[in-house]
């Protein structure tokens, strides 16, 4: 994701487009964790010449960011936070602005809860066993699966949640291989669902697993081996060759000689950065404003323009009005789109 904000932040010095001013990155590492993303929300404030912030990669660490940045004011717009109730609180019948200054690019996990248990009922799953990990983005997918299952007329007929980070799936195995699920539903990450999946598998429960965009990693097939064949992953957008709106990004990432690759995030990265950007002409004069950081955040909920990652809009929580999903299959070793 940095270097996809680089890439926007060099194309728009070269362009000129804030007349007058030179724009700079400047990367804080919260290594996925809430403390350290916390301590680089306070180093972020503590400089002034920072007026917006792109990120988190994890809503956990955005979760505990927000806060802090919220106080002054500053905005955070996220390429791949997830979270529910970053944007719409714990309520979702009754939902309210949690942030003002928060803003997400990517469908969150009421969306793709949905989406996914469509994608079950779709391909013909009936019953379904749930596991999920203990933190709130994990389990809050896993809970949105299973309503939006049961309401399409899918049957839970296991609903297990294990410690973050669990190794021993064998009590849950042995309840679920009972149930006899045409499914089992994992809200986590890639790590502990290829712990799940591999040991599954060694009891004889082979039906696939399916989980959201936390377990669609190529780490989750090493890690599984040949247990990983057929897993199923839903992730945001579409694969980056189909993206039409994609195609100048992806030239313009190549030719700027990165040594890794976009991610599948590196659009929507590459799109917050240029919503702040695009800002910047109409709220900088001379000198820096000293309500800059508070102006723009406001200014956000005004941004509409056709991205690489396709349009780019906000709705009135700060989530993105275009959530777009794609459902991923392992075979031969590969995640590729389900068809």
């Amino acid at each position: 994701m940095l270097r996809s904000v680089e890439l926007a932040v060099a194309e728009a010095n070269a362009a000129n487009a804030v007349p007058g001013w030179t724009i700079e990155v400047k990367a804080f590492d919260d290594s996925s964790d809430p403390e350290k993303g916390k301590a680089a929300a306070a180093a972020a404030i503590a400089d002034g010449s920072v007026v917006a912030v792109v990120g988190s990669y994890n809503s956990g660490v955005a979760a505990a960011m927000l806060p802090v940045l919220s106080e002054a004011g500053l905005a955070l717009v996220s390429p791949s936070n997830t979270l529910t109730s970053l944007t719409l609180g714990t309520d979702l019948a009754d939902p309210s602005r949690q942030f003002t200054n928060y803003f997400r690019m990517v469908g969150a996990d009421d969306k793709q809860g949905v989406f996914l248990a469509e994608q079950a009922i779709k391909a013909g799953f009936k019953t379904v066993a749930v596991v999920s990990e203990t933190k709130a983005v994990s389990k809050g997918l896993a809970d949105i699966f299973a309503a939006s299952f049961v309401a399409k007329g899918g049957k839970v007929v296991v609903t297990e949640v294990v410690a973050d980070g669990a190794t021993d799936f064998a009590p849950v195995v042995a309840t679920a291989t009972a149930a006899k699920p045409d499914l089992v539903f994992f809200g986590g990450e890639y790590p502990v669902a290829a712990t799940l999946r591999t040991q599954a598998f060694a009891a004889g429960l082979i039906v696939p697993v399916m989980g959201g965009d936390g377990i669609k990693d190529d780490a989750l097939v090493g890690a599984a081996g040949e247990a990983a064949e057929g897993v199923l992953a839903s992730t945001v957008g579409v694969p980056l060759e189909e993206f039409e709106s994609a195609r100048a990004f992806l030239a313009a990432y190549a030719a700027a000689g990165f040594t890794e690759p976009p991610s599948a995030y590196g659009p929507y990265a590459y799109d917050a950065a240029n919503a702040i950007i695009n800002l910047l002409p109409a709220l900088l004069g001379n000198s820096m404003p000293d309500d800059i950081r508070v102006s723009l955040s406001k200014a956000l909920m005004t941004v509409t323009f056709d991205g690489a990652s396709g349009k780019v809009a906000f709705d009135q929580y700060g989530d993105t009005l275009y959530p777009v999903f794609t459902l991923y299959e392992v075979k031969a070793g590969v995640w590729v789109p389900a068809r």
